[in-house]
């Protein structure tokens, strides 16, 4: 996934602007300097217009024409205008090459934009120019994860434990990222620390026992769990990281009960409803799992997941055109989401429309090359007559995984197991 980006926030400059009108001016020119600085509680537009009030003077020069550049572009980014907001930021650099808040604003904006090069270049240059400040290396972290790019990522969290030993979220970033890398024992390390710094983090729990279950060290993975909901029963995540986990186990049922207290802990929790939902399907009530997959997608109408998680009901029903419907709707919401379009493709390919699942497949695959996807492409290239393409997928799909049993199955029917 891009699964998921972390979210961010972009940061406010609550400079002081110095003014040279006279008192009854500068008290009118008091409430456009709050509005610029966000701090009158206005909306991005009033931002922005004060802001711009304030450059249209021309009386404020160098530092502070900076600031209201960069406060302009904040209004920008907090509305949505990624392109305006990098502008102004742009503007109060050159302005002021040195200006910190603009680079880490624009960072942001570029964040916002997913241009992660960019992004990471302006937070190196907040770095180079306050080296000690944490924060910017947290931020440039983040982006690298964004990325993909695991190795500075970790490299980043290394620098900002150097700066702060005890910062509890670049441990536990770190150990999220050393997990992604497939480095177990180090993530549990970092895990570990974090519970040491403090012993009621229910997160630190939680993590640790994701990465003890990875390393099929399942007794230690659910006392970590047991402990995360004896620190916080009233807390539904734990129940749902249980639920999972009983779920990973082969105990539907364990799964179930840990889902069940979860939406009942947290009825408005679209995590806790929609993971039911999906384990409700997986046992053929769908009745029951599209129930709460309506609810979950009621809570959070612009989560992609979840419309794919419905889809995968309606699909597993029969009802393909519908199922179809709902991987369009998280295919619009993340026109990335590789999964979903995977799941596009076998709903048409269980239709009977075989070009569409066709392109489809080719999408899945070339987002994110798997076993999976080649697999059903190679099947689809054999409904369509193409025999050498679905050889040759199907053969690289058994190749990236020799357990798959539909890709080694099918090249055995067509007479091609080497």
């Amino acid at each position: 996934m891009l699964g998921s980006l972390k979210p961010f926030l972009l940061a406010f400059a609550l400079a002081a602007l110095a003014t040279t009108a006279a008192v009854a001016q500068q008290a009118a020119k008091v409430t456009d300097e709050q509005r610029c600085t966000g701090q009158a509680g206005v909306t991005p537009e009033a931002q922005a217009a004060a802001c711009t009030a304030l450059i249209d003077s021309k009386r404020f020069t160098r530092t502070n024409l900076a600031i209201l550049h960069s406060n302009r572009g904040i209004a920008h980014g907090k509305a949505g205008d990624y392109d305006r907001a990098i502008a102004d930021f742009d503007a109060a650099l050159r302005i002021n090459p040195n200006h910190v808040r603009a680079f880490v604003n624009r960072g942001n904006a570029n964040f916002a934009r997913r241009d992660y090069d960019r992004a990471i270049a302006d937070f190196g240059q907040a770095i180079r120019l306050e080296p000690r400040v944490v924060a910017h290396v947290m931020s440039r972290a983040t982006v690298y994860e964004a990325k993909g790019d695991l190795a500075h990522a970790i490299g980043d969290y290394d620098q900002a434990l150097k700066l702060d030993p005890s910062l509890t979220a670049a441990l536990t970033s770190r150990g999220l990222a050393w997990r992604r890398s497939g480095n177990l024992d180090r993530a549990i390390a970092d895990f570990d620390q974090v519970i040491k710094l403090n012993g009621k983090d229910i997160a630190a729990y939680n993590n640790r026992a994701a990465a003890l279950a990875d390393k099929r060290d399942y007794e230690r993975a659910l006392a970590d769990y047991d402990q995360a909901i004896k620190l916080d029963p009233k807390s539904a995540l734990p129940h749902v990281n249980r639920g999972l986990f009983w779920q990973r186990r082969g105990d539907p049922a364990r799964a179930l009960a840990d889902f069940d207290d979860a939406v009942r802990i947290a009825p408005d929790n679209a995590a806790a409803v929609s993971v039911r939902g999906v384990a409700l399907g997986a046992r053929g009530e769908f009745d029951r799992a599209l129930t709460d997959l309506d609810r979950a997608i009621a809570l959070e109408p612009n989560n992609a997941n979840i419309y794919d998680d419905r889809g995968n009901v309606w699909r597993d029903r029969g009802r393909f055109d519908r199922a179809v419907e709902d991987y369009d709707k998280a295919i619009a919401l993340s026109p990335d989401f590789a999964f979903a379009f995977y799941n596009r493709s076998q709903a048409h390919y269980l239709a009977g429309r075989f070009n569409e699942a066709l392109a489809d497949a080719a999408k899945a695959a070339a987002l994110n090359e798997n076993a999976q996807a080649l697999s059903l492409r190679g099947l689809i290239q054999e409904k369509l007559g193409a025999r050498d393409l679905a050889v040759a997928d199907l053969r690289r799909a058994a190749t990236l995984d020799p357990s798959l049993s539909q890709a080694r199955d099918a090249l055995q029917r067509m007479g091609e197991m080497q």
